[in-house]
Formats: structure tokens, C-alpha cells, sequence
């Protein structure tokens, strides 16, 4: 049985930042370093250990979360890596509140780039303490210098340097540590030695060092007041002013190394367990009851009953839904019941696994402050509190997630499968928070929605592999509606004899428009008795149904005022069908004189972007017809508020990402109807009336 570690000797955190910054190398390297694997594998050659989906392979990054736990210097660490492409890095933002601490990896080559600094920007605001670490040092182009300064202009907090590397790009040997004043050069195995500072970089290290324990000591008001006194600071002392300083947020601590060759990693990991906090020591987490919605704090502790939120679900067609849970109060057992808050209902984990990779090591008892893996538990997603009480009355807030960017029609490429579909799509869906999937009614097609394309073309790999179904993405229709802007009176008359009781309806009506977003009013206006009161609600009837499908393109109409003022009947062959048809000729009638107009959707749009973009970004909302209707600065960034019409939206995330450098983002709502302009309404009503004729 695996060694069982006290709280204090356990460190739970993650990777998080750019794309290609190298987290799952540094990941892999650490494994390497804590003898969990025997080599360290490549994420260009498809052999890494955290990256083991086949689209992950394809890509050569990472697309979802994964998680493993390794032991270095007698604690226990649980490490996730997390995806930093802009379509997939909104899974880092849902697993951050669940850490203890982040690692901000840098590339040494391109330095910090947007995603890191909104990461960075998430850390600070949740207060988690993290450390940067300038990976690549051995690539072409590397620049340590210019590395620090982009985390100096691009992190909220400030950075101190605690490393310097020893030579560059193919001469990139090892590092300066400046807490131990040691220079430690490698073997090309990871394998370092302990030495004296190289001449040429001893003035360099020594004022760096005098400026890295002028930043340390600030965190401790008595150290402070010994080395201003002159004083010698133990290296003791400089450690517990490290972790004091990580853990407020004072500063940054900034390392260096190249994870490919295993250069500084022992360095980082000697880091993680002396300046991140035990779970004991994070930052309590807010729980809110869920009856008052009364907002209190939560410290991990292993004291108290269970308490614990699920942080993210894997879906596998073998082993079936796997939950992992990050425990923060109490212990959990394989055959303990515990209650899921948001659905009420009740669960048995039955068997408790350490998820490592793709692999699972089964555990007798979960703890709180570990991260666990539980296999087909029936009724629990991503976000869910799972409580052995209810009677404690906590619930952790929602996970974030990223409000969509593309919508694509989905329909499988084999007729009859729609249900095989959706039953895959759901299954999907456990896995990707930030993913949606609904009906559009009007149009009748299932919508696949998210962050960017990769994310759904990655969607769509996933349910052929894991499930079996092949489907196509295409763009949604517009959910167009029809409406008159003029005012017509008509009579609608159906009269029909064929032998026996004949057919008779006759009803006059006069239609105008309403304001958007008036819908339909249906108004009597019969006196005298000349329409029966029992024929009246099947003249409503019949216009009604018939503005189901308008005549201009097949939408429905809107918008619409009615009046039924006159009409005849005949005493023996009226009837409620004889008036139902008869009001839906004289709709039919009205709409066609009343100046009929095709309307399209208008969506509210938020683009938020860097402020060097506002120029382009308004550029490109005029030509999709867009109206800008203001703008909100908050700092470097700035949302931009617009009215865009939805047939304009479908490239609007592709295009951002290419005049933004992947930097934009936007949240659309549907706002109101507008007329579509002339141009435009006649090529679409055109298309309709051709299809029609066709077919």
C-alpha cells in the first residue's frame, strides 16, 4: 500500500499559460525527476504522458486538463496541466479556484503572451499565489532578459528574480541560484552539481541577489528591521520570507531551466514544496448556503464532514464517467454516501482512485486537500458540491465558464442516428463545460456551440473515436421572422358546395403593423350578431396558423394587429373549419397587400480586445452592417458595444483571432428584430421562391 502523507506534507497545483510555453514538457520532466516514469516523453513525438488523447497527439498541445501525483522530498505533489490554446485555455480559469498554487511557465523565445497575462491578472484576483518559470532557455533566439521584462510589464504583481541561467541556447548549461548562491550545472540527464557562481556572472548575481533579499525580507516586518539594521539573514530566514511573500501575493519569484533538457526542474520542484502552501495553508474558499445564499468561508481541514466539488469529468466508452473531485473538508471512504447539492440526490463512489495520467491507482480513503478520481457515478457534472450532510448548508460557487463564439448546425452524416448523436454529444458535454448544445425551434437544428472551431473539431474527433457516431458542422440558418409595414382590409370568403351540406365562411378583416416585439393581437370587433361568437376564435385560428409559415420566405410573421369588424355566415353550412379557412385567405390576402418585410435577428455584442486593436475592431463592425453604441476602458483591455446582426456573426471569431492575435473575445445575446435593408431581403426571398420552385 502507497505511503499516506500528512496534510502538511502535500502540495496541490497547476500549470497554466500560453500555448507552446511548455507546461506538459516541465510536467513530463518532473515525472521524470520523481521516478514516475523511466523517460521523458515528447509532446512533438506524441509520447508525453499527460498529453495521451489522440487529438492532444494530432496537435501537439494540450486540449483538456490531466492530473497526476508524484512524491519529491517525502510530500506528496498534485500536479494539472492544464491546455493554454485560446479555444481550450478556458478550462484553466474553471480549474484555478480548485489549486493551491500555479506555475506560470514563460517561453524564453516569445515571452509572455496575452492568454498568461489574463491568467496572471485570474490569480491575482483570486488570490493564488503562483511563481513564473523562464522555460526554453536552450532554444534558438532565447533571451532571458527580455523574457523577465515581459513578465515585469505583463503581471499584475511584481516579479523577483530568483535564477539566472548559465549560458544560452545550445550553451545553456545550467542556472544561478541566488537564495543558495550557487551555481548548478547539468549532466544532459537532469542530474546537477552544486558549484561556485561563474566569474562572469558574479557582479551580475551578487546585485541581483541584494535586490531579491531587499524584495524577500519586505514580507516580514522583524526581518525587515534586522537587515536594515545590517544584520545577516539566515538562509533559513530568506526561505520562510519566500513562502510568506508567494503566498500573500507580495511578489512573483521568477525561475529559469529548459524542461526538454531537464535543466533547473529539481530547482523548481525544491521550490513548489518549500514556498507553496500545504492545503491547510490556502487561501480559505467562499461556500454559499444554498437556501439563504449566505456567503461564508471554508478552510481545508480534515476535520468536519466530507465536503468536496467536482472539478472536472472525463468521459471514456470502457471505464464510463470518471468525476474528480477536489476534496476540501473531511475524509471520504470507497463506501461512503454522500449527497450532490445541486440535484439533491444521493451517491456511492464505491471504488477511490489517485488519477495519474491516463491511468488510475485505486485508494482505500480520500483526504481532504487531495485531488481524487471517482468511476459511474450516475448523476454528477462538472461544478457540483458533494456533501456527507446537507444539514452543514455549503455549496461552492459555480465553475467559470466562457460564454460561446461559434455556432455550428450539427446533424450525423448517417440518417436515422439523432438520437445515437445526442446521446454522444451529451456525454461530451460532461467533459467540456464550455460547451453547448440546444435546438434552435424555428429552424429545427440541433446547435453546437463554442469557444473557437478547434474546440468543436476537436468535438467532433471525440465522438467518432469514443463513440462511434460521424458527424458534419455547418452554419446555422438565420432564424429570419416576416412583418407588414403597411395596413390593409380584406375580405377572406370560403364557400364550397359539392352535393349534400356545402362549406361557408366569410370574415372581414383589417390588418396594421404593431411595434417590434409586439407579437400578435387579435382584436373583435363583430357586432350585431353577422359572425355566430362560436366561429370568431376559429377565424383567429386560421390567421394564425397561417402566419406560422409567411409567404416572403416560409418564417413566421410577427408583429401583427388584426381586426375581424364584418363578416356572414349561413345557417346550415358554416362552420368552425368553413370560418377557419376563410380567415386564413384573408390573412393570406392582407399580408400580401400591407407592404410585407422580411426581419432578422440583432445580437448585443461585447468584443473585449487590447486597446492597440480598437481601430481594426471597429472596422471590421461596420462591414457587417454593425452600429458601435460604446465603449468600456478597463485599463490595457476594452470592451467594445455593439448592435451586429446575426447573419454577420459567423466569421466574426475567426476574424478576431486573426487581427487580434488571438486576443479578442466576445459575448453575443439576441437584443431585438430589425428590418433586413432591400438588397439584402430581395436575394434572400429570391433563393426561398427558387427553392420552392424546385422542390
Amino acid at each position: 500500500m502507497a505511503k499516506k502523507f500528512e496534510m502538511s506534507q502535500k502540495r496541490v497545483f497547476g500549470f497554466v499559460g500560453h500555448a507552446g510555453s511548455g507546461k506538459t514538457s516541465i510536467c513530463e520532466a518532473i515525472l521524470y525527476n520523481s521516478k514516475a516514469i523511466e523517460r521523458i516523453g515528447s509532446v512533438d513525438a506524441g509520447q508525453s504522458t499527460m498529453d495521451f488523447e489522440p487529438e492532444e497527439h494530432k496537435r501537439q498541445y494540450s486540449v483538456s486538463s490531466s492530473f497526476y501525483d508524484v512524491v519529491h522530498n517525502d510530500t506528496q505533489l498534485f500536479m494539472v496541466d492544464t491546455p493554454g490554446n485560446s479555444n481550450f485555455v478556458p478550462e484553466a480559469t474553471i480549474l484555478m479556484p480548485a489549486l493551491g498554487a500555479v506555475i506560470f511557465p514563460v517561453d524564453a523565445v516569445d515571452g509572455v503572451k496575452y492568454q498568461t497575462e489574463l491568467l496572471s491578472v485570474t490569480a491575482k484576483e483570486q488570490n493564488i499565489p503562483h511563481i513564473a518559470f523562464i522555460n526554453r532557455l536552450d532554444k534558438e533566439h532565447c533571451n532571458f532578459d527580455k523574457a523577465l521584462d515581459s513578465i515585469t510589464n505583463g503581471f499584475p504583481i511584481e516579479p523577483v528574480v530568483m535564477q539566472i541561467p548559465i549560458g544560452k541556447e545550445d550553451d545553456f548549461t545550467g542556472v544561478v541560484d541566488l537564495l543558495s548562491n550557487k551555481a548548478y550545472t547539468y549532466d544532459g540527464k537532469g542530474k546537477a552539481k552544486a558549484g561556485d557562481i561563474p566569474a562572469d556572472l558574479a557582479d551580475e548575481a551578487e546585485e541581483l541577489r541584494a535586490t531579491m533579499i531587499e524584495r524577500l525580507v519586505e514580507a516580514d516586518d522583524d526581518l525587515m528591521e534586522k537587515y536594515l539594521e545590517g544584520e545577516e539573514i539566515s538562509d533559513e530566514e530568506l526561505n520562510a520570507c519566500l513562502k510568506l511573500g508567494t503566498l500573500s501575493g507580495a511578489f512573483v519569484p521568477v525561475l529559469c531551466g529548459s524542461a526538454v533538457k531537464n535543466i533547473g526542474i529539481d530547482l523548481l520542484l525544491n521550490t513548489i514544496v518549500s514556498a507553496f502552501p500545504n492545503p491547510a495553508e490556502e487561501r480559505p474558499r467562499t461556500v454559499i448556503n444554498p437556501d439563504t445564499k449566505e456567503e461564508s468561508e471554508l478552510k481545508i481541514s480534515l476535520e468536519g464532514n466530507f465536503a468536496a466539488q467536482v472539478i472536472k469529468t472525463m468521459s471514456d466508452p470502457f471505464t464510463g464517467k470518471v468525476s474528480i473531485f477536489r476534496i476540501f473538508r473531511g475524509t471520504l471512504k470507497s463506501d461512503d454516501q454522500f449527497i450532490n447539492i445541486a440535484k439533491r440526490s444521493k451517491e456511492k463512489p464505491g471504488k477511490l482512485f489517485f488519477q495519474r495520467g491516463k491511468v488510475q491507482e485505486s485508494i482505500d480513503i480520500a483526504e481532504a486537500g487531495e485531488i481524487v478520481a471517482v468511476v459511474k457515478l450516475k448523476d454528477i457534472g462538472t461544478g457540483d458540491t458533494m456533501v456527507s450532510s446537507e444539514a452543514d448548508g455549503i455549496a461552492f460557487p459555480k465553475l467559470p465558464v466562457m460564454s460561446p463564439m461559434v455556432n455550428r448546425s450539427v446533424f450525423p452524416k448517417s440518417k436515422g442516428e439523432e438520437e445515437k448523436m445526442s446521446i454522444a454529444i451529451q456525454r461530451i458535454l460532461e467533459e467540456d463545460a464550455n460547451l453547448s448544445f440546444w435546438r434552435q425551434e424555428q429552424t429545427s437544428e440541433f446547435i453546437l456551440s463554442g469557444v473557437g472551431q478547434a474546440q468543436l473539431d476537436v468535438t467532433m474527433e471525440r465522438m467518432k473515436r469514443k463513440f462511434g457516431v460521424e458527424v458534419e458542422l455547418v452554419e446555422p440558418k438565420i432564424p429570419y421572422k416576416e412583418t407588414i409595414k403597411g395596413k390593409a382590409e380584406v375580405q377572406g370568403k370560403h364557400k364550397k358546395q359539392s352535393g349534400g351540406r356545402g362549406q361557408f365562411g366569410d370574415c372581414h378583416i383589417r390588418v396594421e403593423p404593431l411595434p417590434r416585439s409586439g407579437g400578435f393581437e387579435f382584436v373583435n370587433s363583430i357586432v350585431g350578431g353577422v359572425i355566430p361568437k362560436q366561429f370568431i376564435p376559429a377565424v383567429e385560428k386560421g390567421i394564425v396558423e397561417s402566419m406560422v409559415k409567411g409567404d416572403l420566405t416560409g418564417n413566421p410573421v410577427q408583429d401583427v394587429k388584426v381586426e375581424l369588424f364584418f363578416g356572414s355566415y349561413h345557417a346550415v353550412d358554416s362552420s368552425e373549419m368553413a370560418f377557419k379557412v376563410a380567415g386564413s385567405q384573408a390573412w393570406k390576402k392582407a399580408s400580401a397587400l400591407a407592404s410585407p418585410i422580411l426581419l432578422e435577428p440583432i445580437l448585443k455584442v461585447g468584443i473585449t480586445v487590447p486597446n492597440d486593436y480598437m481601430g481594426d475592431v471597429y472596422g471590421n463592425i461596420s462591414s457587417r452592417r454593425g452600429k458601435v453604441l460604446g465603449s468600456e476602458d478597463s485599463g490595457k483591455l476594452t470592451t467594445i458595444n455593439a448592435e451586429i446582426p446575426q447573419a454577420e456573426m459567423h466569421t466574426l471569431s475567426p476574424d478576431l483571432r486573426g487581427m487580434t492575435g488571438d486576443k479578442a473575445t466576445f459575448i453575443a445575446t439576441f437584443d431585438h428584430m430589425e428590418e433586413v435593408p432591400r438588397e439584402i431581403s430581395d436575394k434572400i426571398i429570391e433563393a426561398f421562391q427558387k427553392e420552392k420552385e424546385e422542390g
